[in-house]
């Protein structure tokens, strides 16, 4: 028997979304620091991203629910920032206190 290596629909659909968060959540985080960069600042603090303004990743990042895709999503931001020479961590949003800030130095 031949092991299937094709996802299924539901997979596909669910690696897309995934795959789309990520994407998005880090063209505005570049977006942002190219922004702040050519006004001179050496920081950002974003709140307006998809995973900044839900409570769910937030929740995630805290412990309180677990979410496997959700820890993974955010810890591909953190690399792939970090891996670029960026300093970035996760504060909580002290305006919303249900959802987290991306601070971003360099």
């Amino acid at each position: 028997m031949i092991a299937s290596i094709m996802l299924t629909a539901t997979q596909a659909r669910s690696k897309a979304q995934n795959d789309l968060t990520i994407f998005n959540e880090v063209r505005s985080i570049e977006s942002a620091i190219l922004t702040a960069s050519a006004a001179g600042s050496y920081n950002i603090t974003l709140s307006t991203t998809t995973m900044t303004t839900s409570a769910t990743y937030a929740n995630v990042w805290k412990g309180v629910v677990a979410d496997r895709a959700k820890e993974i999503q955010m810890a591909s931001i953190i690399k792939y920032f970090t891996d670029l020479g960026y300093s970035i961590e996760r504060r909580s949003n002290s305006t919303t206190g249900t959802t987290f800030d991306w601070q971003v130095y360099w």
